[in-house]
């Protein structure tokens, strides 16, 4: 396993937390919120359909861990989803995320009713997409995200896309890579690498 030393704390690349230019980097160190679409991103977009009509959906626990990390540091995480699902209330409810919004069409309108609560401006915002839905609310933040396997329009309107795939690793991945701009990667693993912190 490759592994990198990140001030002095050991850090494998798996999730692809890798150099980005300075003007991202200015970027990300004005980061204070995080939103996370949920198909595509969060999962890797497959619906598990039930006999009963209900759905489902598969998350990565290791993308999960990253959202802890970023809510250890002080950053706030939000969910805006296109469509509506109880899998997903359950699960922004074990990672305590407050600000979810589901089966919104027009997402700028969620993504304003998260600056009015929050009295967070734009360059305080990152939002990691996948699909053309995602698109106007890219063009507000300061961070834009997409996932690798996000659809090709999408691209273009990204300030970073991810090395990892939607619903396995992508999370992580800016999780990780936010925390170490902000140089804050050491406080919130510190108990992981050290005996004495456990």
């Amino acid at each position: 396993m490759n592994a990198t030393i990140f001030r002095g704390f050991p850090m494998t690349n798996e999730t692809g937390a890798v150099p980005v230019d300075e003007a991202v980097k200015e970027r990300i160190l004005s980061v204070r919120l995080v939103i996370f679409d949920v198909d595509g991103v969060l999962t890797d977009g497959g619906i598990t359909i039930h006999d009963d009509g209900s759905e489902s959906k598969t998350f990565d626990v290791k993308d999960g861990h990253g959202i802890k990390l970023l809510q250890r540091s002080g950053l706030q995480v939000a969910l805006i989803s296109g469509r509506f699902c109880a899998s997903v209330e359950h699960r922004a409810k074990g990672l305590g995320i407050e600000h979810v919004y589901q089966g919104i069409h027009r997402k700028v309108e969620a993504y304003e009713k998260i600056k009015a609560s929050t009295g967070l401006e734009d360059r305080h915002m990152a939002y990691v997409g996948d699909d053309l839905i995602d698109i106007p609310v890219m063009r507000r933040v300061g961070f834009a995200v997409c996932v690798r396997d996000a659809v090709e329009h999408v691209k273009p309107f990204a300030h970073y896309v991810t090395k990892r795939p939607g619903g396995r690793g992508a999370a992580r991945e800016i999780c990780e890579l936010i925390l170490q701009v902000q140089g804050l990667w050491e406080g919130v693993t510190a108990r992981y690498f050290h005996e004495d912190l456990a």
